[in-house]
C-alpha cells in the first residue's frame, strides 16, 4: 500500500503531500492549524501529459481598433467657484 496521496485541511485549507508506507494507520493532523485529516485523494502515479503549443495567429484587422481616447472630466468654471466661496461665507455668518 505504498502511494502518494495529498491531504487537504478542510479548516484552513492548507495542502500535505503525503507517502504512505506500511501496514499501520495514524491519526494525521494538519501542521497549519491541527485539525485531523480526514479525506485524502490519490496523486495520479504518470504525469500529466504536455500541451501542444498552437501555433501564433494574429488577431483579426477588425478587432485591432485603436484604443479610444479617455473623456477628461471637466473643472468647475469661474462662475461656479465664486458662487461655492460665497456660499461658504453666507453659511458661515449665519452659524
Amino acid at each position: 500500500m505504498a502511494g502518494t496521496k495529498i491531504a487537504t485541511c478542510c479548516y484552513c485549507g492548507t495542502r500535505a503531500a503525503l507517502v504512505l508506507r506500511g501496514q499501520s494507520r495514524h491519526e494525521l493532523s494538519c501542521s497549519n492549524c491541527g485539525a485531523p485529516l480526514h479525506a485524502m485523494k490519490m496523486l495520479p502515479s504518470t504525469p500529466a501529459p504536455a500541451r501542444q503549443k498552437r501555433p501564433y495567429t494574429p488577431p483579426h484587422p477588425e478587432r485591432m481598433q485603436p484604443a479610444r481616447p479617455q473623456k477628461r472630466r471637466k473643472g468647475k468654471s469661474f462662475g461656479r467657484k465664486v458662487f461655492s466661496e460665497l456660499w461658504d461665507i453666507i453659511e458661515d455668518v449665519f452659524d
